[in-house]
């Protein structure tokens, strides 16, 4: 991968193989693919597929693997419709000459950085969709990072373990109860998972004082303990179903054998 050009705003310009960009991800806060958009983009280049040699955006970050240890990893946060088509092309002539094309890419720290620059490129952009539920959870994580990623990064992106938080798996979870999320603002989101989380890290001095548990108190980060994100249950609740009280703490969070988590 060869650098072209560092911007303003620290990105950098890459020239790389396209056999190379496909096999990084699709940044998964993305847009749900549109298929008849990857059609008409397929019927635009007239199988001519060095027409799609450029425009592509990814970002760096550091994610936590399943024992919390950190890596870097790159994402397709732009492109992914192109990115489609030139997979597609491989698939089906994989003998099919390599080619170079150009990408940015934008080191960032946390996923509120990921959504705050995805939310940037796409403001010159139309919404190709009334209603996408990745796009809806995204405005939820994003407050929940800024609220809770300040002195520690205890959300994470990756498979990190308890007692932080992948964002991951949040971002799985809310997306199956969108219809639930998008009836309260991203303010009052917030606000209910603060007190679930105090709810949690409550129940936790009533709790045998495994490694994990401590480090929860210590970070004052509860809502990764509860690995089944029942505390959910109580912050999406209608106000006519009664308040989150109505799940006892206990059966949020339970205690198991200790584990190193640093």
């Amino acid at each position: 991968m060869l650098t072209l050009h560092t911007y303003s705003d620290g990105s950098k310009l890459y020239k790389m193989s396209a056999k190379a960009l496909i096999q990084i991800p699709i940044w998964k806060g993305n847009r749900i693919i549109d298929r008849n958009h990857v059609a008409s983009i397929q019927r635009s280049i007239q199988g001519n597929i060095t027409l799609l040699d450029s425009g592509y955006k990814t970002i760096q970050y550091t994610e936590y693997d399943g024992n919390n240890e950190p890596m870097k990893t790159s994402y397709i946060i732009d492109g992914q419709h192109r990115i489609s088509v030139v997979m597609e092309y491989f698939e089906m002539e994989p003998d099919a000459p390599d080619f170079f094309v150009t990408m940015t890419q934008l080191r960032v720290e946390s996923e509120a950085d990921v959504i705050d620059y995805f939310n940037k490129i796409n403001n010159v952009k139309p919404i190709q969709f009334e209603e996408d539920k990745n796009l809806i959870v995204n405005k939820y994580i994003q407050a929940l990072c800024k609220r809770y990623n300040t002195d520690w990064i205890v959300i994470r992106p990756g498979a990190t373990k308890r007692p932080y938080l992948s964002v991951d798996k949040l971002r799985v979870t809310l997306v199956k109860r969108y219809h639930e999320l998008k009836s309260i603002s991203a303010h009052v989101f917030v606000t209910k998972c603060e007190e679930a989380n105090q709810r949690i890290l409550s129940a936790c001095y009533s709790s045998p004082m495994e490694k994990t548990v401590q480090k929860g108190i210590q970070l004052k980060f509860g809502l990764a303990l509860d690995e089944k994100f029942k505390w959910l249950d109580g912050v999406l609740m209608s106000e006519q179903m009664g308040s989150a009280d109505t799940y006892p703490v206990r059966d949020r969070v339970r205690p198991r054998a200790a584990a190193n988590t640093e």
